[in-house]
């Protein structure tokens, strides 16, 4: 009886063990704790606050006109800055009137030293950095919400630049410091006849009036180079195959509508181009963009004879103005 107790005893315990084995574990789940986001302060800039009579440096990032350009700020900040105390033509015809640039009519004359002068600002000041300068006198915003400022290239005034160089006109309707230094500038580029002045004498040969047959006949045939490269085939630099033409007279001329040609009657028409007193344009056979100086006949093959040719010059009404025989 004793045995069987003892038996009894031993299953018990051993069923009590295994049922403790088998219960499941329980853990405890994880909490997580949510977090709040820092805020992150943004870096504060500061914001450009110009003084004037004090020079800042800028980036030029496109040439708009002749005296307009956008720039990025020393607070990186883009904007447009009108020059101080002058005004280029405008580009196309339409936007310039009759009279605006002293007693000047020819309207296409002013379209063509407006692009010009764009060039000339694009050329030099296009992706460079430059300084600006504001003046008191005329604030620092314009009617239309443009900078007004002084322009800078290496410690060069541009802005006297674009009066020095015919390409502008002292704008007098204006405020401004520097306007009677501008004004001498203006002054000596009507005595010498430089840009946009040339305008006010530039003859229009569309009525063929004695006078305009005249004046036309100041336009000479220079010299013609025939031979380009020397050995070489010309048709491999046809830009060194060119007629250079001079003006004798006093007076600038239109040559619009001009033809150039040879004795196979190779013809070249003249764009709008105004040829100046004392002045002289190459007309090269080659391919290139027209400049105040070098117009380009954009052809493949060449034009003028190496052992013999003859030039003739007519003006746009068909008169025969000058011949060169080589």
């Amino acid at each position: 009886m004793r045995y069987w107790a003892i038996l009894l005893v031993l299953v018990v315990i051993f069923l009590g063990c295994t049922q403790q084995s088998e219960q499941p574990v329980t853990t405890t789940p994880t909490t997580t704790v949510a977090t709040t986001p820092v805020a992150t302060t943004p870096a504060t800039t500061t914001q450009f606050s110009p003084q004037f009579g004090v020079k800042y440096s800028v980036k030029v990032v496109e040439v708009i006109d002749g005296d307009t350009i956008d720039v990025i700020l020393p607070d990186g900040s883009k904007d447009r800055v009108r020059m101080l105390c002058v005004d280029v033509p405008e580009p196309y015809a339409e936007g310039n009137k009759p009279n605006e640039y002293d007693a000047i009519t020819d309207l296409d004359c002013l379209e063509y030293w407006g692009k010009q002068a764009k060039a000339f600002a694009y050329n030099t000041l296009q992706g460079k950095t430059v300084q600006i300068e504001f003046d008191e006198t005329a604030g620092l915003r314009g009617y239309y919400g443009r900078l007004l400022a002084y322009v800078y290239v290496d410690s060069t005034d541009f802005t006297a630049e674009l009066v020095k160089r015919g390409y502008a006109r002292v704008y007098e309707e204006g405020e401004c410091k520097k306007e009677a230094e501008y004004l001498n500038y203006q002054q000596q580029a009507i005595q010498s006849n430089l840009g946009l002045w040339s305008c006010r004498h530039a003859v229009t040969t569309t009525t063929p009036t004695q006078t305009a047959v005249t004046t036309s006949k100041a336009v000479k045939i220079k010299t013609i180079h025939y031979d380009a490269c020397g050995d070489a085939d010309d048709r491999e630099c046809l830009n060194d195959e060119y007629v250079v033409l001079e003006n004798t007279g006093s007076v600038a001329v239109n040559m619009q509508g001009w033809i150039l040609k040879d004795e196979a009657n190779h013809r070249f028409e003249f764009p709008y181009f105004i040829l100046n007193p004392g002045k002289t344009v190459t007309v090269h056979t080659g391919k290139g963009s027209n400049t105040a100086t070098d117009l380009y006949w954009n052809r493949g093959t060449a034009v003028w004879n190496n052992d013999h040719d003859t030039a003739y010059l007519y003006d746009s009404e068909g008169y025969l103005i000058d011949t060169y025989t080589y």
